[in-house]
Formats: structure tokens, sequence, C-alpha cells
């Protein structure tokens, strides 16, 4: 082998190594790759019905994540809070609040709707990868006031409206004005137990 196709070997091997020392670990703590999406805010007109439909005026924020894949609409006032949590899944939706590390102690809200029955679960993560089990199997409350749902052309929408502060262990208390930072995940089975098949993370402000 001449000197210069050694040489030439060096090279493209050094630049291979290098490319792949600058890749991003696989975890559940990604940032959307890139594709976290900054809130668009709205005038509220129109009345919150938690039917899984999310019509325009409905909520005062919004945002988009991962290029679509999960998307998050909310609005509050000082005593409760209203979310659609919209999933490119025919699975379980689910978002969680507050986490400490990876998926621990986030309060977490998981729902799905199988052959139209909507179901929706006040959960909390005692560990970083899970389990979150319900509230209530914990010693907590179901705190979820109201809830509804949809599965249309390929996504699922689960609405809900909870206390801003609960009073639950297992739920985060909220404030107007407070920015809280949030995790999601998609699955495309209903089965809440099944490992999350797309997630990320992010931050949103209350009112």
């Amino acid at each position: 082998m001449s000197s210069k196709l050694i040489v030439l070997v060096f090279v493209v091997l050094t630049v291979f190594f290098a490319g792949c020392s600058d890749r991003p670990e696989d975890t559940i703590s990604s940032d959307d790759g890139g594709h976290s999406g900054a809130a668009t805010v709205q005038t509220v007109t129109a009345t919150w019905a938690p039917d899984g439909v999310v019509t325009d005026g409905e909520y005062a924020q919004n945002m988009i994540l991962s290029g679509g894949v999960f998307e998050v609409s909310w609005k509050n006032d000082g005593e409760n809070l209203y979310m659609a949590i919209k999933g490119k899944t025919e699975g379980w939706v689910a978002i969680g609040f507050e986490p400490e590390v990876w998926m621990k102690d986030a309060d977490m809200i998981i729902g799905w709707v199988d052959d139209g029955e909507v179901s929706a679960i006040d959960a909390y993560s005692t560990g970083n990868y899970g389990p979150h089990p319900s509230d209530t199997d914990l010693g907590g409350t179901d705190d979820i006031l109201e809830f509804g749902g949809s599965e249309v052309d390929g996504f699922t929408v689960i609405e809900f409206k909870r206390k801003m502060n609960t009073g639950d262990e297992f739920d985060k208390a909220f404030e107007s004005g407070q920015t809280v930072s949030i995790i999601w995940g998609v699955n495309e089975f209903d089965d809440p137990e099944e490992r999350h098949i797309e997630d990320g993370k992010g931050e949103l402000a209350f009112q």
C-alpha cells in the first residue's frame, strides 16, 4: 500500500470517528432533535368542551413538538387547568409535568381511545424510566375532573381538566405565571404499560 493511500485512509477514518463522537445519545430527555416549538398565543373565544376536538379559540396557547408528532394546547385560570394533548398515533398519548430526573417524580396524564371508549389516568412516575402507576394505586387521588377524547386519521386527542393545585402529593401544584418543564410520549398501542415509541421534552407557561 502506497504512503499516499495510507494517509488518505487515515484521514477518512479520523473524520468518520469524529462525527460519531458528536452524535447525541438517544435518551428520553431528548431535545426533540431540534424540533421543539415555541408556544403560540391566541385569544380564547370558544367554550371548553372535553370532546376530543380542539377548536379555534378553545385554548389560550398551543405548542407543536417534534414536527407534529406531539401537540399540546392549554389554558388556565386561577383555579383550573384545561389541556389537550394530541399524538400522531392510534395508541396512548401522555404528558408529564416537572420530572426530577428523566421521568422520575413526573406528574403524568396518560390517555387513549379504544373502540370509541376514552380512558385517562392520573399517574405518577416512581422511577427514572417508570413505572407510572395511577395516583390512587399510590394512595393518592384521581384529580382529573373531566376528560374526553377522539381517534381520527391516525391521531389521538385527549382533553382534560384538573385543578391548578389539587392538594394531592402525587400532583404538581401550579400557579398562574409559572413556567413548568414537561415530558411527553406516544405509543402505538392502547396499553399504558407499553413503553413509548417516541418521546421528548419542553416547557410551557401558565397565564
